[in-house]
């Protein structure tokens, strides 16, 4: 079986330090683990008939909300083609970890309205099978990569737990979810039914940068949450008769780096300042170093002559993420070059001559 890992309305980027493309490579290699034969679409490939493969994996992004936002509007939208590429698939069809969202409905509508009324749109929405379209969302499956082959170790975290990634391990992230909130809902929630050995932990960041500030006395609460963390983590560690450790928290960047919107809280990209935030880090480390569950301790080379998390090391352009380049155990940098072998077997043509020699 001859599996292409795609994004909807466009390929995964071929940039190493895009956090989103990077939850979509680390499906990729966990199907590959799993002894799956799979190619990874990325930009730069241009690739606009997927029938040459049998089954088509549809990853969503770690950021999908539901809705679309077709940027230069139905007249100047730049990624049709890979639309109608979607529309013409007959194969089988997986999407990756959410149900298959109605991409049809969200769509056609749209272009048959400004049809129907004379607005200016590309004609290429003319050559969209939208049947085919409605088809393939009807016999999409869900499927979960971190299930496709199991294992007995496991990381779990909020949106930076992608970084925990190696072969060998399932790797459950879940965006926006708070230490307090994970804590009150119980770590156990967040991995699936089976046994395991090693469990590692990685909340925390969200906390210092959004609310731990915002409390009578930072400090305190500081402590308070880090006493929790420790308890539910030796929960875990007697339920599931597992090795359990926790990963130290990202230090604190600039306060001039750019966050997209979905980044704020209550309006604001952080609450505190660089180094109240930065030292709650600090005083939170120190508090877990104290309990009976190991700490992994990671992170200092990223600090810059400044005390803060240089920016080097994070996603490209903006946010909060490290990049791939930056993961302490795998980078899947290889995956980059895979994907283009695998093009090049099937008659395509490489988008430039630099792609082409590499």
């Amino acid at each position: 079986m001859k599996l292409l890992l795609t994004q909807p309305l466009s390929p995964v980027s071929n940039k190493i330090h895009s956090h989103k493309a990077s939850q979509g490579i680390i499906y990729a290699d966990q199907l590959k683990n799993a002894g799956m034969d799979v190619t990874v679409h990325m930009t730069g490939n241009q690739l606009f008939d997927y029938n040459a493969y049998d089954t088509l994996a549809l990853y969503h992004g770690n950021d999908w909300g539901g809705s679309l936002n077709l940027f230069g509007g139905l007249e100047n939208y730049a990624n049709i083609e890979y639309i109608i590429a979607l529309s013409n698939f007959r194969g089988a069809v997986w999407s990756l970890c959410i149900d298959m969202p109605n991409y049809h409905g969200m769509l056609w509508p749209r272009v048959e309205k400004a049809m129907r009324e004379g607005k200016k749109v590309n004609r290429l929405w003319h050559d969209v099978n939208w049947v085919g379209l409605f088809d393939l969302q009807e016999r999409a499956i869900t499927y979960d990569p971190n299930l496709a082959k199991r294992y007995d170790k496991i990381a779990i975290g909020d949106s930076h737990a992608i970084c925990m990634y190696r072969p060998g391990w399932m790797n459950v992230s879940t965006p926006f979810k708070t230490l307090h909130g994970a804590i009150n809902m119980g770590f156990d929630k967040f991995i699936p039914e089976g046994e395991y050995k090693e469990i590692e932990v990685y909340f925390g960041n969200i906390d210092i940068r959004h609310h731990l500030m915002r409390m009578p006395d930072p400090v305190q609460a500081t402590k308070d949450l880090a006493a929790k963390y420790i308890q539910e983590c030796l929960r875990i560690k007697d339920l599931y008769k597992a090795n359990v450790t926790i990963w130290e928290q990202l230090p604190i960047e600039n306060e001039s780096r750019v966050l997209p919107k979905t980044g704020y809280y209550k309006g604001v990209p952080f609450t505190g300042t660089q180094k109240e935030r930065d030292n709650l880090r600090k005083i939170f480390k120190e508090e877990l170093k104290k309990g009976p569950i190991p700490v992994y301790e990671w992170v200092d080379h990223m600090i810059n002559d400044k005390g803060e998390l240089d920016f080097e090391f994070m996603e490209k352009p903006k946010s909060v993420h490290l990049s791939r380049a930056s993961y302490p155990h795998w980078t899947g940098s290889d995956w980059n070059h895979k994907s283009m072998s695998a093009f090049n077997q099937w008659g395509v043509q490489p988008a430039t001559l630099d792609s082409f020699f590499q």
